[in-house]
């Protein structure tokens, strides 16, 4: 069968069709847009302009699913874009009237379940790691140990809600890192995981991709390689931190221009949560959320 997801994140809203055939999952296509969604709330909720956005790209994506006829069914879902705001049900029953359309919302829990599940045949080898799933709104963390989940958080901090918490300007300064960093340990230490030592950070989403295509750039990697040094990340990070403003706005536009204003929070983001579980290597995996929901909700694995 072929079926898609719609993932309705707060800085950007994708649909995913896959071709799903015996146990077998394969990505066809996908579209992106950024919608900022995090960007129209005011006070824990969801203005009107910022409904109207959400309905004005669900209709773009839906006449766009409606072009395949082969396309047997798209399950729309929302992760803190949608859960961490107040008038969740009004916005709901919006996009259900006037599109027809009914979105999951998933849960903290839910969302890093999925993520662990997506991301597993890069992470099956490992006895045991982290898992971080770095949106718009907030982070997911799970630690896993032989194939299973131990624990699991949510951090209500992700690349965009970061990027408008502390920037005052395009780009994170380095006053402002340590000020996020600050936040993000008081995160990490509140959720009371088990800090350990693990074998690696396994890392999903678009925050993390992005990074690794700065490392590979950076470091004169094949674009193929998924794999980062923790150390080098680290002066990976520094190094941008420290750059000009043209010359970080180059290299940004030149390897993620669409990322512009959070790819330096969300590699701050995915540089902390490695070095808080003191693991020494980041795996950034190319399946997450989208592809765990496909393999949970359609061939009903991790149940």
């Amino acid at each position: 069968m072929i079926c898609g997801v719609i993932d309705i994140g707060s800085n950007t809203i994708r649909l995913s069709v896959y071709k799903v055939v015996g146990d077998s999952v394969k990505n066809l296509f996908s579209e992106k847009t950024t919608a900022s969604l995090a960007d129209f709330r005011k006070k824990k909720v969801l203005t009107e302009q910022g409904i109207s956005r959400l309905v004005y790209v669900l209709s773009k994506l839906q006449a766009l699913v409606d072009n395949f006829d082969d396309i047997e069914v798209v399950y729309p879902f929302a992760t803190a874009s949608l859960r961490n705001i107040s008038n969740t049900e009004e916005v709901l029953g919006r996009v259900k009237e006037e599109l027809g359309m009914e979105i999951e919302v998933l849960s903290a829990q839910e969302e890093a379940r999925l993520s662990f599940i997506g991301a597993a045949a890069n992470i099956e080898a490992v006895s045991s790691g982290v898992l971080t799933d770095i949106g718009g709104g907030s982070t997911e963390v799970v630690l896993f140990d032989g194939g299973q989940i131990k624990e699991s958080a949510s951090l209500d901090l992700g690349s965009l809600s970061s990027y408008r918490q502390y920037a005052r300007d395009l780009f994170l300064t380095n006053e402002e890192r340590k000020v996020m960093d600050c936040r993000l340990e008081d995160l990490l230490y509140k959720q009371d995981l088990d800090r350990g030592y693990y074998d690696l950070t396994c890392a999903v989403g678009g925050s993390a991709r992005a990074t690794l295509a700065l490392y590979n750039d950076f470091y004169g990697e094949h674009p193929s390689n998924q794999l980062m040094d923790i150390d080098d990340l680290k002066i990976l990070r520094q190094t941008v931190l420290d750059m000009p403003h043209q010359d970080k706005m180059d290299l940004i536009l030149k390897t993620k221009p669409d990322r512009i204003h959070t790819l330096i929070p969300g590699m701050v983001i995915l540089y902390r949560i490695a070095k808080y579980f003191h693991t020494e290597q980041i795996s950034v995996s190319m399946t997450g959320v989208r592809e765990g929901y496909i393999y949970s909700r359609v061939l009903g694995r991790g149940k």
